[in-house]
């Protein structure tokens, strides 16, 4: 890009700073602890030991049995459920990263100990996923697991046909494995996996012993799992370098490049076919940061000195790097690229080596010179940025923040360094921590709208996010059928942490394709528009002047403006880590008896809104051949957490000694799915009850048809006497039948 168009263009935006308010002194370490409760929320397989999400139980425990291995485990990648080792990775790493740079602020927060867990947790899974790590050479023989489920390369229903908890996934959509190897080789996961475990090794070597504090980790060998972490991700960074590839250089035709990216797509699926899959990168940054983290694990003193790693680093970062352009301005730090992180890794290595500096400080100075939203938020892609706006903004702010504390003792930088625009070395250092901080502030509630964007935190926090598991389903996409489920637009469970997606380039949060329209403009053409609640009419995006008067909607059903995933919060979390580091902020972690705070359930006796979670309903169906007939329902509606139950008993209390075993009443029901009824008298209880044990059912909130089970129960007798009695309804409108006690017998999952 020519520098004095893009000079003009920062001139020509007449960017401020808005300026700072005693009430944006905002709580970070109470961010930072609920941040980490949303990564607990995202856990797949087996929950943590000390998981405080009381809506989440085991999941997908069948993961990667589709090719003889265990790959239950991991975090899900967003608001629906598959495991995308790319995302995870990057989350993973800058999480790790954050408490290297920032150990004081995660042990004075009192979150180190959460942290660890968490990082054992997704770590233990990328263990699983090097396959056959005893291999004699990992760079040809070695077996890579990159994920399980999906929607590209996944035959339907996929990832996103169901709208449920994470409990059920595996019995509604596809979750073949995805991997790699020689033959179907690939550098860009394997390495993204690489650089997250040598990053997490050094903080689990260094703070082990907290972890040991914690129920379930008392016998934890914090060395030996720490040495287990760098053994394969030396693996997986050799594997990574003999199987990325050609470069995907600029002098290549348009057909070669289009070429090498799509087989840098290409992955084996659990069944043999080769196939193209979703959440792929590029490789070389991400095998520079994989290099440069087990440099620094080496410099520390974790695999010895002989910094074998800095060489690999060095040298893929001056060819295949920079071949490909990533050390350039516009290369974002985010899940797509890890660049500006492995150069900061490289420079802490080398601090007096400018090449690095020089990457940072060109990438950090053009960060805060970004297009500014009229609130403060910076966005390089005016458009294309707004997709999880909150996210790039925040990953870009905390490499300007980290940064920050080496700009000052930077060597001077050869050549022309236009971009400066004339400032010192200490000017740039409090340039990036006023832009950076700006980010992270804008995100708890200094924007227009004076609201929090991370949930469950702050002022007013936009809490109804694009989340299966924290909406609470129990009817799949009924909920947002009129007249068909409960007609809910909001979220049953706080997802505590999670940072939103955020508004657009006019700071505006306006979600749903009925609020944001296409369609002609006044003055011709057509474009987008708003239509705000209390507007007759929707207005044009472009030149839009924010108002306080245009409120904003949040839609459960956005994806863009409402989605929530694990790569938007890993920037802010780690910059919360530094604030804490630096002194910003005031107040103090939420004390664990407080947080998470206890739900409260409306369990009444409404069929559509009642937090009941198993019960019964029915209505009189009118008289059948020998006796009077109910149409009766069972439901499964559990979401603390949610299970899927397979055997299950109702009972019917009865005043007197009424019936006898003679007058039993009886079940039918619909023999094509398989459940066994057995009615039985149970006259040791006072007053007696009849017992009915349904076996062999399948019935979980996955979906309405999923969460019932119907059946009719017709007395002996053509008098509804006993049945009345027994709190069956008389009137022929369906309704819940309270005095009816419901329990599973045989569930999964449950809580640990």
């Amino acid at each position: 890009m020519n520098p004095f168009l893009f000079l003009a263009a920062i001139l020509g935006s007449a960017l401020v700073l808005l300026p700072r308010s005693e009430a944006s002194d905002f709580n970070y370490v109470e961010a930072l602890q609920k941040s980490l409760y949303f990564y607990e929320a995202q856990q797949a397989g087996r929950l943590s030991p000390n998981n405080r999400v009381a809506w989440r139980a085991d999941s997908c425990l069948e993961d990667g049995q589709d090719i003889g291995h265990d790959l239950a485990g991991g975090w899900f990648d967003a608001g629906d459920h598959w495991t995308a080792n790319l995302t995870m990775g990057f989350a993973a790493m800058t999480l790790a990263w954050s408490a290297v740079e920032s150990p004081e602020a995660w042990r004075r927060s009192g979150q180190m100990g959460v942290l660890l867990e968490s990082l054992v947790h997704v770590n233990d899974y990328f263990l699983r996923c090097v396959l056959n790590p005893d291999c004699r050479e990992p760079a040809t023989e070695l077996e890579v697991a990159i994920g399980c489920g999906g929607r590209e390369g996944v035959e339907a229903p996929n990832v996103h046909s169901i709208w449920g908890p994470a409990e059920t996934a595996h019995l509604l959509t596809r979750r073949p494995t995805f991997r790699l190897n020689r033959k179907v080789p690939g550098g860009d996961i394997p390495a993204a996996m690489a650089a997250a475990m040598a990053a997490a090794a050094m903080v689990i070597r260094d703070h082990g012993e907290i972890l040991r504090k914690r129920p379930g980790f008392h016998d934890f060998q914090a060395g030996e799992f720490a040495s287990r972490l760098l053994d394969r991700s030396a693996k997986l960074t050799e594997f990574a370098l003999a199987n990325a590839g050609p470069v995907l250089a600029p002098t290549l035709s348009t057909a070669q490049k289009e070429e090498i990216s799509r087989r840098r797509r290409l992955a084996l699926r659990a069944d043999g076919k080769v196939v193209e899959t979703g959440y792929r990168a590029d490789p070389f940054d991400k095998i520079v940061a994989a290099a440069s983290w087990l440099a620094r694990a080496e410099a520390s003193g974790l695999r010895g000195s002989e910094g074998r790693w800095f060489g690999v680093a060095l040298g893929v970062y001056t060819n295949q790097y920079r071949l490909e352009e990533n050390q350039d301005w516009w290369k974002d730090y985010g899940a797509g690229n890890f660049g500006k992180l492995a150069a900061f890794n490289l420079m802490r290595l080398h601090p007096e080596d400018p090449r690095f500096h020089e990457e940072l400080q060109s990438y950090c100075t053009r960060f805060c010179g970004y297009r500014s939203t009229p609130g403060g938020l910076r966005l390089r892609e005016w458009h294309a940025h707004e997709y999880g706006s909150l996210r790039h903004a925040n990953n870009a702010a905390t490499i300007a923040l980290h940064y920050s504390d080496h700009v000052g003792n930077a060597p001077a930088i050869p050549g022309n360094t236009w971009w400066k625009e004339g400032r010192s070395n200490e000017a740039l250092r409090e340039l990036f921590r006023g832009v950076g901080r700006k980010q992270v502030d804008y995100a708890l509630g200094e924007n227009p709208y004076g609201r929090s964007y991370l949930v469950g935190f702050g002022r007013d926090p936009f809490n109804d996010v694009h989340h299966r598991g924290a909406f609470g389903a129990w009817a799949g996409f009924d909920h947002f059928i009129p007249g068909k489920a409960d007609d809910r637009a909001t979220s049953r469970h706080v997802l505590y942490g999670a940072l939103v997606a955020g508004p657009d380039h006019n700071d505006v949060f306006l979600c749903g394709p009925k609020r944001r329209l296409w369609g002609p403009l006044p003055l011709g053409g057509d474009g987008f528009l708003y239509l705000f609640p209390g507007r007759q009419k929707a207005i044009p995006k472009d030149g839009y002047v924010w108002s306080a008067g245009d409120s904003p909607v949040q839609d459960v059903m956005d994806s863009q403006f409402n989605e929530v995933a694990l790569d938007y919060n890993a920037g802010i979390t780690a910059s919360f880590a530094w604030l804490i580091e630096h002194g910003h902020g005031s107040g103090a972690p939420i004390p664990d008896t407080g947080f998470p705070p206890r739900t409260v359930r409306v369990p009444d006796d409404n069929l559509r809104r009642t937090d009941r979670e198993l019960f019964l309903s029915g209505r009189r169906a009118g008289a059948a051949s020998g006796g009077a007939t109910w149409e009766l329902r069972l439901h499964n509606r559990t979401r603390w957490p949610a299970k899927v139950v397979r055997r299950l008993t109702t009972e019917l209390a009865l005043p007197g000694d009424r019936p006898t075993q003679e007058s039993m009443p009886r079940v039918e029901q619909d023999s094509t799915r398989g459940v066994k009824a057995v009615v039985e008298l149970d006259r040791k209880k006072s007053p007696t009850r009849i017992r009915i044990t349904f076996e062999g059912l399948l019935l979980h909130p996955g979906n309405a048809e999923s969460a019932t089970f119907g059946f009719r129960l017709i007395w002996p007798t053509a008098s509804d006497v006993d049945a009345i009695a027994a709190g069956l309804p008389a009137g022929t409108e369906e309704v819940m039948i309270p005095g009816a006690e419901v329990s599973a017998m045989e569930s999964i999952p449950s809580r640990p």
